[in-house]
């Protein structure tokens, strides 16, 4: 059988085991009959002490999950729920449907506890591959919330993120990408993107003759950004990208109407400039992560 042991989860070992077991069983990963690894073998295989193995057994065995049969070793006891225990049944399936996509039975029972008793966060980690971007984003998001924001860089080796505690957030489209490249037992959130009608919310279109700069060091940001304007009716020959990373940049303004940025290019803009400021998270999202925070 193959145990998942974390060290830094608040749970102790013995109890990691002895829910793993039971699981096992409830999700017939675990037959009757199934004969467990020795205390031996399990701790040489984990590096954990052979005392919290023993009493893992023990407790599995006091509890009724297995039976020691004389010089041979523990065995899965027969499971047999009430017939009219309904709630033992659904459980079963939803276990069996979870392995059968990949899951563990403890890692179910760990987001059943999350979603149970959801969790308030220390920490954001921000995963993101681009530069520009991380530092967008964590731009954006630290003042906001009450807790440190930190980021990775998503993509190839990624640093191990350190539960519990910590919640890993991440643009819907990295995410999806990404996600098996994350520890497998971390809390993970999409950050949702700013749509073009909040973002221009409010604001009087500029005349057909304005010349209106984007500027920021995040080609995505510049990219989006464009799309946006083009969208809602700017002329694409109104608009002039101006990458902030580049030598000289701020002088390429001078002729703008409007500089449309995010917010770090922002805190280095001549103070003469017409700014608008593009966000990329919604609103929504950020009072969702304050909820999952505070």
């Amino acid at each position: 059988m193959r145990f998942w042991i974390t060290r830094n989860s608040g749970l102790p070992i013995r109890e990691q085991l002895v829910n793993q077991v039971v699981l096992g069983i409830l999700s017939d990963d675990l037959p009757a009959g199934y004969k467990l690894p020795s205390v031996r073998a399990v701790a040489r295989r984990h590096r954990i002490h052979a005392n919290t193995v023993s009493a893992a057994w023990h407790e599995l065995r006091d509890s009724g999950w297995l039976e020691l049969r004389r010089g041979s070793g523990l065995y899965v006891r027969g499971l047999h729920p009430p017939a009219n225990n309904n709630l033992d049944g659904l459980l079963t399936r939803l276990l069996q449907t979870a392995r059968s996509h990949g899951y563990e039975p403890e890692e179910v029972l760990t987001r059943l506890d999350r979603l149970v008793r959801p969790r308030k966060y220390e920490r954001i980690v921000i995963a993101e591959p681009d530069l520009s971007m991380r530092q967008i984003l964590v731009a954006e998001l630290t003042g906001h919330l009450g807790v440190p924001v930190d980021s990775v860089k998503l993509g190839g080796t990624i640093q191990i993120i350190e539960p519990p505690g910590t919640l890993v957030v991440a643009l819907g489209t990295r995410l999806r990408k990404w996600r098996r490249s994350l520890p497998r037992d971390a809390d993970c959130f999409p950050l949702v993107v700013r749509s073009a009608g909040s973002s221009l919310q409010g604001q009087s279109m500029p005349g057909s003759d304005a010349i209106i700069s984007i500027a920021s060091r995040s080609r995505e940001i510049r990219f989006w950004t464009r799309a946006m304007l083009i969208a809602v009716g700017i002329p694409a020959e109104s608009l002039c990208e101006v990458d902030s990373a580049q030598a000289g940049w701020r002088e390429r303004l001078t002729l703008s109407s409007i500089v449309v940025t995010d917010v770090v290019t922002q805190r280095e803009l001549p103070g003469d400039c017409v700014v608008k400021v593009y966000r990329v998270i919604a609103d929504s999202c950020i009072e969702k992560l304050k909820d999952l925070c505070s």
